[in-house]
Formats: C-alpha cells, structure tokens, sequence
C-alpha cells in the first residue's frame, strides 16, 4: 500500500512539471506568435463581418464570458471533477483514498505557486495582488490539501458554502480579462475548478455533509477572515475580497450600488446564497436520512 501511495505521488508531480511546462511553452509560443502576426490579423478581422468571425477559437486577443473558451473550460472542469470522483468511490482503501484525494488537491496549489512565480519573475510591472494568496478562493486552494488528507470535517464546513457560493459564482462571472493561453487565465480555473473538485470529493467519497451549524461557523470565518484581509488591503493598497471596489467584470454585487453599500449587500448576498448551497441537503434529509458522516 506504501509503496502504491509513493508511486501515485510520485506520478502526480511529474504529471504537474508537464502540465505547468507545458502551459509556459504554449504560452511563450502564443506571444511570439500574436507579437509577430498582430498587424496582419487586426486588418483582417476589421475587414470581417461578424457573422464571419470564427467563434470556436481558445487562442483570442481577451476572455469573452460565456465564449467557446469559457465553454471548454467549464466542461473540462466538469469532466476532470467525474473522473477524481469516480477514482476515489472506485477506491476501497482509506489511505488510498486520501492519497487520492492529495494528489488532486495539489494540482491546483502546484499552479497557482508556478504562475506566481513566473509573474514574479516577469519584466513587466506586476499588481501585488496577483502574487499573494488572499482573495478568499486562493486561499482556500491552499487549505484543500490539508483539507483532505486529514479528513478535517472542520475545515470542509468552513470551505463548502465558501466554495459552492462563491467559487461557483466565480466560474459562471469570471473575474478575468486574459485569455487562454495566459497563465492568469490558467491559474484561475485550475484553482477555481480544483476547489468545486475538493469539496464535492468530500461529500462524494468521504461522506462529508454541511449542517446549519456550519452555515454558522463558515459566515463567523469568513467575516474573521473579512476583517484580516481588510487589514492586509489597507497595509498593502491592495483590493483582496473586492474590499474597496467592485471587480471590472459584472457581478452579483452590481446589484447593490457603490461602496460601502456593495459590501453591505455582500453580506446579505452571502448569508442567502449560503441557505441556498445548504437546501439540497435539508430537502435530502427529509426525503432519505444521510449516513454519519
């Protein structure tokens, strides 16, 4: 069994240098290509009817929501999410399990740490709040490793209203102007599609189920949380959270007018779509009792 784990690990760090060397190649092949061919293509686009213009393409100038890229994204994500799922229900070993369950947690954390290092080392002038972890669906990414491979039921009835309400929300209205093949772009839906992954594995293969009690804790977290950030914001003039103004792409929080109302309208946006992730599992256990977990 110890020496299945090992290899399993093992596999899963050579697969994650593939996956991040090959996102830095494809990446650095699509800007030459794009700096070298900017020209030609704009005068032949502008010459184009719209109806003309190819609408499947993943390598475009910007992210457009709810294009074929989104749409690919959307069903990789939910390809990969069946598949580790179904990976760790066919597994009958506890450790095995877990082992699992690391694996595909690290993922995510092995990307986002690549991409910030690449930024980091990029020539051009970097916004601070690309580099560190503190938008809420980040850190969260760091935590599913943790999560998972210690079976913390604490930290899932933290992490699951989070996740299923924010970062679900965050993959339908991505916060993102860079398209693929961008590591911006790379980073996000690694880490946002790894964190819907890590919470329904938990539910799915660990038999992990929220209860009110821990749409209690997680709104008393995220408000802890709320307040540490805001700190790191006014230390480093950074905007985590969306805590001084809202993100350029249209969001739910749109609906309630400028700062500071926004934010008071987030906490009410929070604490409804919280019941509503959490309904699924009231109306379940009325129809049909639930294992312990």
């Amino acid at each position: 069994m110890r020496s299945l784990g090992m290899a399993l690990l093992a596999k899963a760090l050579q697969i994650c240098k593939a996956l991040t060397l090959c996102a830095f190649l494809v990446e650095n092949y699509a800007d030459r290509y794009f700096r070298s061919n900017a020209g030609q293509y704009i005068r032949w686009k502008r010459n184009q009817p719209s109806s003309a213009l190819p609408t499947c393409l993943l390598f475009q100038s910007e992210f457009i929501s709810w294009g074929a890229e989104h749409w690919w994204w959307l069903l990789a994500g939910a390809t990969s999410m069946f598949g580790w799922i179904y990976l760790g229900r066919q597994t009958v070993s506890e450790i095995n399990k877990r082992r699992i369950a690391l694996v595909m947690s690290l993922i995510p954390v092995v990307i986002w740490t690549a991409g910030s290092v690449q930024l980091a080392c990029s020539d051009n002038p970097i916004d601070i709040g690309l580099l560190l972890p503190f938008h809420v669906c980040y850190f969260l990414n760091l935590l599913m490793p943790v999560m998972l491979w210690r079976r913390s039921y604490f930290l899932f009835e933290i992490s699951y209203f989070m996740v299923m309400a924010g970062c679900i929300q965050a993959l339908i209205t991505p916060d993102l102007q860079q398209s693929f093949p961008d590591m911006l772009n790379i980073r996000y839906f690694f880490v946002h599609i790894g964190l819907a992954q890590s919470i329904l594995f938990a539910i799915w293969v660990y038999g992990f189920r929220p209860t009110w009690a821990s749409l209690g804790k997680s709104l008393l977290w995220a408000n802890i949380y709320f307040v540490f950030v805001a700190a790191i914001n006014y230390a480093l003039g950074t905007n985590f959270m969306y805590l001084c103004h809202k993100p350029p792409a249209p969001t739910m929080l749109d609906l309630f007018g400028d700062w500071p109302w926004y934010i008071l309208g987030g906490e009410l946006l929070a604490l409804a779509l919280f019941t509503v992730v959490m309904l699924p599992f009231v109306v379940r256990r009325r129809l049909r009792p639930l294992p312990s977990r």
